[in-house]
């Protein structure tokens, strides 16, 4: 991991919006109080919204920090592994459509965080190989057994940055505490190709 104080993260233009002035139609807590408001009134953070791992039979194996919503970066901005990996589908270019979100453009920014945001490094590697052992397996039962078991594989990876020692074939780092946009950096904008 070329430095341990930041991630990055993709978003769309919509999303860099919402982290500025606030995203329309939601019920979030908020980043201070803890209470729930409308979204709109939380302008200036980076949220955790996206869970980690689903809550369902496909959390029965994991702690209950494992479905809290998170926020998902990268270790550095276009790390080489996830460019050269490849199963069924080239990896990278479906981490950014997932980022990308329909929107023509994406928007990288770097975030500072820091050890109280707690945050780790998981290895999305098991995650992919769940999807292609799912991808052949037709009995619901074996089905739910093995997505379960994915998931734990992918959250017990999970290591803190601090103690990364750069050996994941596509580390995801992760932290499930808001950011504020004093320590977030917009880096670039970058075209649908």
């Amino acid at each position: 991991m070329n430095n341990n104080k930041f991630m990055y993260h993709y978003t769309n233009n919509e999303g860099w919006e919402g982290i500025q002035k606030g995203q329309i139609g939601y019920v979030i807590e908020h980043p201070l109080t803890r209470k729930f408001v409308e979204s709109e009134t939380v302008k200036g953070w980076v949220i955790p919204h996206r869970r980690l791992i689903p809550v369902g039979i496909e959390s029965s194996l994991v702690p209950t920090e494992a479905i809290s919503p998170a926020i998902f970066g990268l270790p550095e901005p276009t790390p080489q592994s996830w460019l050269e990996y490849k199963d069924c589908i080239s990896v990278w270019d479906y981490l950014l459509s997932c980022c990308r979100k329909g929107k023509s453009n994406l928007v990288l920014l770097r975030l500072e965080i820091s050890d109280m945001d707690n945050p780790k490094v998981f290895d999305y590697i098991h995650v992919r190989k769940t999807a292609r052992d799912l991808s052949i397996i037709k009995d619901p039962k074996e089905y739910r057994k093995k997505l379960a078991e994915g998931n734990r594989d992918y959250w017990n990876s999970g290591v803190e940055l601090k103690s990364y020692n750069g050996s994941f074939v596509l580390p995801e780092v992760v932290v499930f505490s808001p950011i504020p946009i004093e320590r977030v950096e917009f880096v670039k904008e970058i075209e649908n190709n």
